[in-house]
């Protein structure tokens, strides 16, 4: 499922990068599941993801204030994460970040 939730969100996506504070570089991708509420963003990171603890909370930081801005604030909500739709990719060292807009 974890890679049909990646490819869904691949082929519907708005993309984007940006500087962080600690030379950070950041980046990710926003999709909705078509059919469905569930909205989610892949962050990666330079320097890489490493899939510790405090990396999920800069994930979910970026992924909530993109899901925000790219769905959430047309419907005049927020997004709300799904902890079962948080996910750590160690094969391309990035977060999935997925929930629905309230």
């Amino acid at each position: 499922m974890k890679k049909t939730f990646a490819l869904t969100i691949a082929l519907s996506t708005l993309s984007h990068t940006a500087f962080a504070a600690g030379d950070y570089k950041y980046g990710w991708m926003t999709g909705q599941l078509p059919g469905t509420q569930i909205i989610a963003a892949n962050v990666v990171r330079e320097p890489a993801f490493s899939g510790k603890r405090d990396e999920q909370a800069q994930a979910m930081d970026k992924a909530k204030t993109a899901l925000e801005n790219d769905y959430c604030k047309k419907q005049g909500g927020e997004f709300v994460a799904d902890p079962g739709l948080i996910v750590f990719d160690k094969g391309i060292n990035e977060w999935l970040v997925g929930g629905v807009c309230r």
